[in-house]
């Protein structure tokens, strides 16, 4: 049996390399490069939004007189700020999506490379105890010890045993170029691994997080909505000299409170141009339908929001109470198909002892290694069917503990 396996490791050819669940824990995804990029964009702007800070220099020239001027600008935006926050929360989000998502995937194609080098290797035991029924009904059929139908039934169970071995081998090879994907060679180890479970509230679940985002958001454009009908403020001041410039101002609108400085120096003042200071009051008061409208829109909203929080609450609690338990049914079937695989251990052993002491047969023998191989495949199954139900579960979660961490 184990020249069965070694045939498969090396079917691909070349030196036979290993790798187990540890080493596709180890993978980053490509995708982690540019997802890191965006966090990082979104902070610089969550940070430009809060600081509220602009500033600018400019050159200004009209007809026969123009100058430089430098501006320091603040605007206080209580809609964009929100808006920039969570905008940070999702790339933050993203990032540890992509990282769970490119392990799992590595941890899959350890999986299914594990139980494609097992299926070969009982391929290619059936087909050797196929080879040996037809040789046997080959002889009975010449002595006429059976009829020519049931020769023919050995002779086509034959040809299908190498169809599937070649199914197997094509499986193999298609496995072992997903694995390389992930950077992972040569054969996959019978390893496995047991994944904590963080407990978790549905308040710290994604689907929570992001009716959560939602119904702030919308409370903030529905106070925003409100404020426009406040009337808008300024408030400015000027100076204008031979030698400076000089400007400020002071604003309240529907974003939020905003104030500007400038300085300068004009390149030419023509004869008789007085210095002078220049001060300035606006108010504007929005009376438009529209305003109005917005703002009962906008509560329609914010009443549709807080409703999709409470259900996603309620959905939250009942999907993590059953992505739970679906990971622990995997895990217990895991351990399942290990005591079978141990069963199938000792079934193999006792045929190869029967064989050696006489009362055994070959095709027994063959029988109860195929069986064995085909006992270690379930387990990689039930492997694979475990990290499928614990990646489910932590995809629930938006917390930093929602990552692939192995147990003891």
């Amino acid at each position: 049996m184990k020249r069965l396996w070694y045939s498969a490791l090396v079917l691909l050819g070349g030196p036979v390399l290993a790798f187990g669940p540890l080493d596709a824990l180890a993978y980053q995804s490509p995708e982690l490069a540019p997802a890191r990029k965006a966090l990082e964009a979104a902070r610089l702007r969550a940070g430009a939004t809060a600081l509220g800070l602009g500033a600018n220099l400019a050159y200004e020239r009209t007809n026969d007189d123009g100058g430089y001027k430098a501006g320091l600008g603040w605007q206080w935006n209580f809609t964009a700020r929100l808006e920039a926050e969570q905008a940070v929360a999702r790339a933050e989000r993203e990032v540890r999506r992509v990282a769970r998502e490119g392990q799992k995937n590595a941890l899959l194609a350890h999986a299914a490379a594990w139980q494609a080098r097992l299926r070969l290797a009982a391929a290619q035991g059936r087909l050797e105890a196929a080879r040996e029924r037809g040789a046997e009904a080959e002889r009975k059929a010449a002595l006429g010890a059976i009829p020519a139908l049931q020769r023919e039934d050995a002779a086509l169970a034959l040809r299908q045993a190498e169809l599937n071995l070649r199914q197997a081998q094509n499986a193999l090879r298609a496995a072992q170029a997903g694995a390389l994907r992930y950077g992972l060679r040569g054969e996959a180890e019978p390893a496995t691994l047991r994944f904590a479970l963080p407990a978790a509230t549905p308040e710290q679940t994604v689907a929570y997080r992001e009716a959560h985002s939602a119904l702030e958001l919308a409370r903030a454009r529905v106070e925003e909505g409100w404020r426009r009908l406040w009337p808008e403020a300024s408030l400015g001041a000027s100076y204008n000299g031979k030698d400076a410039l000089f400007q400020s101002g002071l604003s309240w609108t529907a974003g939020g409170p905003g104030a500007n400085v400038a300085v300068g120096t004009p390149l030419s003042v023509p004869p008789g141009t007085p210095e002078e200071w220049k001060f300035s009051l606006s108010l504007k008061l929005e009376l438009s339908p529209q305003a109005w409208a917005a703002v009962a829109g906008g509560e329609a909203e914010l009443e549709g929001a807080a409703l999709r929080l409470r259900q996603a609450r309620e959905e939250m609690a009942l999907r993590l109470e059953h992505a739970r338990e679906e990971a622990a049914v995997a895990l217990e079937g895991l351990e399942l198909a290990r005591e079978r695989l141990a069963l199938a251990e000792r079934q193999a052993a006792n045929a190869e002892a029967r064989l050696k002491a006489g009362i055994g047969t070959a095709l027994e023998r063959l029988e109860a290694q195929s069986g064995r191989a085909e006992a270690e495949a379930a387990v990689a199954q039930a492997w694979q069917a475990y990290v499928v139900a614990v990646a489910a579960y932590l995809d629930l979660l938006d917390t930093p503990s929602s990552a692939w961490t192995p147990q003891p």
